[in-house]
């Protein structure tokens, strides 16, 4: 596994074949739910053990429901960007085909604007957005972020908050600009 040469320590070494080995199935499932095409999966799945085995210090036991929480949030994450570069090049070719604007369906539209609540989510910085994630999207306690972070929960509360503070501000914008952007084409 060419993996391997990307971490360190042998017991870092053993500890991904571990993982690999064990969750690699469940990983790749995971992506399928998101992307609906067992390529594509397989893509993200490797994609996630690339990231994995840079990261390789944030994990603990290979058996513990932290790590597989961890490992399917890295999987998910990589699945949603691969889903989201997908559509931006659907979003192309549909240009270049160029609809009249009354075939153009309803949920290229909704695909727009989830596009956009996904750039503010990445563009979160990281510290808010790693407890974000952790919490909305691994389901996680704010114990449980606080032990695999380490950080103390009190960190994690302030974090999300102050995360969400952010993302509505953002959001703010976006409406701003699309009522902008309306009165300008209405």
């Amino acid at each position: 596994m060419i993996f391997l040469l990307m971490i360190d320590t042998p017991e870092d070494k053993r500890k991904f074949v571990i993982l690999y080995e064990k969750y690699r199935y469940l990983m790749q499932k995971v992506a399928m739910d998101v992307l609906q095409d067992y390529i594509s999966a397989e893509d993200a799945v490797q994609n996630a053990f690339v990231n994995l085995a840079m990261h390789m210090d944030n994990i603990g036991d290979p058996e513990s429901l932290r790590t597989k929480r961890y490992l399917i949030t890295i999987v998910k994450n990589a699945a949603v960007d691969m889903y989201r570069n997908k559509n931006v090049r659907i979003q192309r070719e549909t240009y270049i085909d160029e609809l009249k604007e009354e075939d153009m369906p309803v949920s290229y539209m909704e695909t727009d604007i989830e596009n956009e609540v996904l750039d503010i989510l990445k563009n979160l910085p990281i510290k808010y957005r790693d407890v974000f994630l952790l919490k909305y999207s691994a389901h996680l306690e704010n114990s449980e972020i606080a032990r695999l972070c380490g950080i103390q929960e009190g960190t994690v509360r302030q974090r999300i908050a102050r995360g969400k503070i952010l993302i509505e501000e953002a959001l703010e914008g976006l409406e701003e600009d699309t009522c902008e952007e309306n009165k300008r084409n209405g």
